[in-house]
């Protein structure tokens, strides 16, 4: 659909956007507790207190920046959107669960895989997808 297109956007595109902004933030907050910034909770399901992990924190970083990309592309209601955004919880539920590392796995699993049954409802594609 065009993104001028004037329709409301099924509950199912507003819970795959939800879904997909949440992930954004997470992302970039694991990149920065990766990076050796203390932040309280995620401190205890992510890396130990204060320990760096260059190459988590990198990957955590592109994910969300990638996330916020494909974020614009569901508001706007734009093809790409869905793409990327089906494309990266896809991997996201791989990456969690190969290595699976415990609670912040779990939840990224979980997140990810309900924004993806959302993105692969009917009514999400009929919403996002070109006719």
């Amino acid at each position: 659909m065009d993104s001028a297109d004037s329709q409301p956007s099924p509950v199912t595109v507003r819970i795959a956007v939800a879904l997909t902004g949440l992930m954004a933030v997470g992302t970039a907050l694991m990149s920065l507790a990766h990076s050796g910034v203390v932040i309280p909770v995620l401190s205890e399901i992510g890396p130990a207190t204060g320990a760096v992990v260059a190459e988590a924190a990198a990957g955590f970083g592109a994910a969300a920046v990638l996330l916020a990309v494909a974020l614009v592309g569901l508001v706007r209601r734009l093809a790409w959107g869905w793409a990327l955004a089906t494309a990266l919880h896809a991997l996201v539920v791989l990456a969690a669960a190969f290595p699976f590392r415990g609670l912040g796995s779990v939840i990224g699993i979980v997140l990810s895989a309900a924004a993806l049954l959302t993105l692969m409802s009917r009514s999400a594609r009929m919403a996002l997808l070109p006719r």
